[in-house]
């Protein structure tokens, strides 16, 4: 892609950032009542050095159990469009190499990961939305069903940290316990 066809493409990046920051605030403030006092919710921790050049990754959140000294790294994901690189990314954090160079920083548990997604792609009912073919210019329907996603989650993710929160949060107790569970 050229610079100039760069320049004319609508800047998609700048909504999903403030859809990702909404749902990443959205869920801290709904978990934080139901952790006890000994736990600490710091969002948007600093950075984890990965490579050797210093560059590495950034997580959403993390929760230290003060009992324990454990902490554990939370990625949150919003989806509201449909599509599939929202869990896709997602699954990068799950990554051994990624995992270990973690708790080479931090006491952490076993996986140091935890990953929540939420948005109407991932629960609610299915719904519909318009995508534009960027070389014809057509306008199709595609439908979004929560359960396919919700299926494909739990594929790529089985064995591994991860939750998908209801509509507004309503199961913001379990994955509370889930947390609770491993730090």
């Amino acid at each position: 892609m050229g610079a100039k066809h760069l320049s004319k493409r609508k800047n998609w990046q700048r909504g999903a950032r403030k859809t990702g920051d909404k749902g990443e605030n959205d869920f801290v403030k709904h978990l934080a009542p139901y952790l006890p006092e000994h736990y600490e919710i710091v969002s948007k921790p600093k950075k984890i050095p990965i490579y050797s050049n210093g560059k590495g990754i950034k997580l959403d959140s993390k929760i230290v159990n003060h009992k324990t000294g454990e902490t554990l790294f939370i990625e949150k994901k919003t989806g509201k469009q449909g599509g599939n690189t929202t869990e896709e990314r997602a699954c990068k954090f799950l990554s051994s190499g990624i995992t270990d160079r973690i708790k080479e920083h931090y006491d952490t548990p076993e996986a140091p990961v935890f990953i929540v997604f939420s948005g109407r792609t991932f629960s609610g009912d299915v719904y519909y939305i318009e995508r534009k073919n960027k070389k014809t210019g057509k306008k199709t329907r595609v439908k979004v069903d929560p359960a396919s996603y919700q299926e494909k989650v739990a594929v790529l993710f089985e064995g591994s940290n991860y939750a998908i929160a209801e509509k507004g949060f309503a199961n913001i107790q379990e994955i509370a316990k889930q947390i609770m569970e491993i730090v």
